[in-house]
């Protein structure tokens, strides 16, 4: 965002209510805003939609292998794979409700700053949930061995599956210690903060600067 010509703008309009040139420029610059900031709460509101079905139908399958009565390994894969999907299910419902508080009516600026807000809250969001699947992956080739071939994962290797759970978990321990501590301090290499806004996909560091943008706005 280029608040430099914008701040020109504002300040000029507001201290000059005759300068009509510059009344319109800004007036064209909020429709603009306005009408961009909806079009991406449209494609984000399609996403969370398309996300909620799609882990309500994987909850749903999870729930119906415990009633097929399967050995221990498929049970507990499914009840793990189902407790997870009831996690994004909520967090989903949460975002959406969280869109909906953005109204089109709502100043720019205060709409931008929300807007940004929410970016940053999703992609920290997603690194979050993206943490259980350093074990969780286990599920699904045991879910799939058993659904399609009746195979039963556990009775070949138990002790690859036992060592890769425990490995998994006390992975994404770690992961989360070092999370903790990064969001109350930045990590010192920007290589590292770099890596890990490469696994949101960027969106940490584009929502960060917007934000940054929008309280420089505010203080100039």
């Amino acid at each position: 965002m280029h608040t430099d010509p914008l701040k020109q703008l504002w300040h000029q309009a507001g201290g000059d209510a005759d300068d009509s040139e510059a009344t319109a420029a800004l007036n064209s610059w909020r429709r603009h805003r306005q009408y961009a900031a909806q079009r991406q709460l449209s494609a984000f509101s399609a996403v969370q939609v398309v996300q909620l079905l799609f882990w309500l139908g994987l909850s749903m399958y999870c729930g119906s292998v415990w009633w097929q009565q399967p050995p221990l390994a498929v049970m507990l894969s499914a009840a793990a794979l189902h407790v997870y999907c009831v996690a994004v299910i909520i967090v989903s419902a949460a975002r959406l409700h969280l869109r909906g508080q953005l109204q089109p009516d709502q100043p720019v600026l205060q709409q931008s700053r929300q807007l940004a807000v929410l970016r940053m809250q999703t992609a920290a969001g997603e690194l979050l949930l993206g943490l259980p699947w350093c074990w969780l992956w286990l599920a699904v080739p045991v879910l799939v061995a058993w659904q399609a071939w009746g195979i039963d994962l556990s009775a070949f290797a138990a002790r690859a599956l036992l060592v890769s759970l425990v490995a998994g978990a006390a992975l994404m321990t770690a992961l989360l210690l070092l999370a903790r501590r990064w969001q109350r301090q930045a990590p010192a290499s920007p290589r590292l903060q770099r890596a890990i806004d490469a696994l949101s996909g960027r969106r940490l560091a584009r929502a960060r600067a917007e934000l940054a943008a929008l309280r420089d706005w505010n203080g100039g």
